[in-house]
């Protein structure tokens, strides 16, 4: 054993006390770093999971748009024409492009609407109820109905039956029956009918859906978003999503006129109540018919197009791919065919598709790492408060060894070999405690109380699997503190003079 560990162990035995204090504060700091980072994993792993099986998918595909996009829509508070969820563009051209890659092992289309519950058209309008916890807004997504089941079997169905294509239908969970049945006094069940009204730029707009099963998710058994799945029209209509929406108004030069006039009396004359505001030969005519007092409405055709669905509007390609440990490569290799081609089409992966949802493991892994920073620091101080005074009480000792012609080199090397050593003895005591606490946390299955704690414990119950990356990097930061720590302390000790130090003595 190399003179400098002996010195080491020596000094760590006479000075027990202070060792001890400094072991304890690293031993407790690579606990909190071990089972700190293998909760991190966990919640990582766990939301990855929950958004890619149930959500997202591994790719997302979606239209070009200034604001950030996520499968539940555009991430802003407004609801103007700029933050509305974008189409794709030449969906069919991008669709086959995906489909021919290798990689994707499914591939399923949806849009996204917002929108309010509702048993009658009343509530529609205004959505009276003063309890929060009756709300009936919903995230409507409207789905390819062929395809997505088969991509998320996660999505579980409890009663009922899932959507079939071409019908006009909703799929609920039984929190939102419980919420329906409460605002309106009586149960709801499959094979009932509500109103779906959908709001935005394209204003107002009301759809009849038939509940035809009731599901809920692996990851999500609470109530969860408030989200719920319907036909593909359905939403489109609901999203303003219709043939109306393609089509360019063309006016002659008498609306163009009426349009450009100046203020309002050259629109209305001066007066708008002067005169006979009926025509007396009209007033003495004969009663109208139906088909004359239908003419008057003029043209329908238009108001026919708002409420009919645009069926090659599509707000994202969802994209399942065999591995997905090769989405980076995929989502490169995707975005440089769809600009070969010429199509503004964007493409995100699982956590650009969940939003700023997908986004909490990281914000808490911040939160946890400058908490680690603030432990790193605080230790170091300590630590080399104990050195310092360590050193003080060694005046003599280090006095004795430069006289007799230790060089500065060595009470360096001799001051960083201790500290070194110590860390490393208490680091990996620290390390045995935290894969001894991890084991006894998995064998107690705490079980998650929500579905915030599911997406977090990354399952049912908290389950912890440590790193091999983990340790490494955690005795490297002990190593870190370590060395920052001597710093000082040696300072303190290289300016002891021998003489000073043997007349001490």
């Amino acid at each position: 054993m190399p003179v400098l560990v002996r010195i080491a162990f020596r000094n760590m035995r006479e000075h027990k006390a202070k060792s001890l204090i400094i072991g304890i504060l690293v031993a407790l700091g690579v606990i909190v770093i071990v089972v700190g980072n293998a909760m991190m994993d966990a919640s990582a792993a766990g939301i990855r999971r929950t958004f890619i099986e149930s959500y997202t998918g591994d790719l997302m595909v979606h239209g070009p748009s200034e604001s950030a996009v996520s499968v539940f829509g555009v991430e802003s508070f407004s609801m103007d024409a700029d933050t509305q969820v974008p189409t794709i563009p030449e969906y069919e051209k991008v669709l086959a492009r995906v489909r021919a890659d290798s990689r994707v092992a499914a591939a399923t289309s949806m849009a996204v609407a917002y929108g309010l519950l509702a048993a009658d058209a009343d509530e529609t309008i205004v959505d009276s109820s003063g309890d929060e916890g009756n709300v009936s807004f919903a995230i409507v997504f409207g789905v390819e109905a062929e395809t997505y089941f088969d991509m998320f079997p996660s999505i579980i169905l409890v009663r009922g039956r899932f959507l079939e294509t071409g019908e006009s239908a909703i799929l609920l969970n039984q929190d939102q029956l419980d919420k329906l049945a409460k605002k309106y006094e009586r149960e709801f069940d499959v094979g009932d009918k509500i109103l779906l009204s959908g709001f935005g730029t394209a204003g107002m707009r009301i759809r009849e859906v038939e509940i035809v099963g009731v599901i809920t998710r692996k990851e999500m058994q609470d109530e969860g978003p408030p989200l719920v799945i319907s036909d593909i029209d359905t939403v489109r209509v609901l999203g303003g999503l219709t043939l109306a929406g393609t089509e360019s108004i063309d006016l002659d030069a008498s609306q163009t006129a009426l349009l450009s006039a100046a203020d309002a009396d050259a629109i209305f004359g001066d007066d708008l109540f002067s005169g006979d505001m009926v025509d007396s030969s009209i007033a003495a005519a004969a009663p109208a018919s139906f088909d004359s007092a239908a003419s008057l409405l003029g043209d329908t055709s238009k108001r026919e197009l708002l409420n009919t669905a645009d069926s090659g509007a599509w707000n994202f390609i969802l994209l399942r791919l065999s591995d997905s440990g090769t989405a980076s490569a995929a989502m490169a290799d995707l975005k440089t065919q769809f600009a070969a081609d010429g199509i503004d089409a964007r493409i995100e992966d699982w956590k650009g598709a969940a939003g700023t949802n997908g986004k909490i493991a990281d914000i808490v892994r911040i939160v946890f790492n400058i908490a680690l920073v603030v432990i790193a620091v605080v230790s170091v101080i300590i630590m080399m408060n104990t050195l310092v005074i360590s050193v003080i009480e060694r005046t003599s000792e280090i006095g004795t060894m430069r006289a007799l012609g230790a060089k500065k080199s060595f009470i360096r090397s001799m001051f960083l070999t201790e500290t070194l050593t110590l860390t490393i003895v208490f680091g990996f005591i620290g390390s045995a405690i935290a894969l001894a606490a991890i084991g006894i946390l998995n064998a107690l299955k705490i079980p998650a109380a929500n579905d915030f704690m599911r997406l977090l414990f990354g399952g049912a119950t908290l389950t912890l699997t440590p790193r091999i990356g983990s340790f490494i990097g955690t005795i490297a930061m002990v190593f870190a503190v370590g060395y920052l720590a001597h710093l000082y302390p040696v300072a303190v000790a290289l300016k002891i003079q021998p003489v000073a130090a043997m007349r001490s003595e």
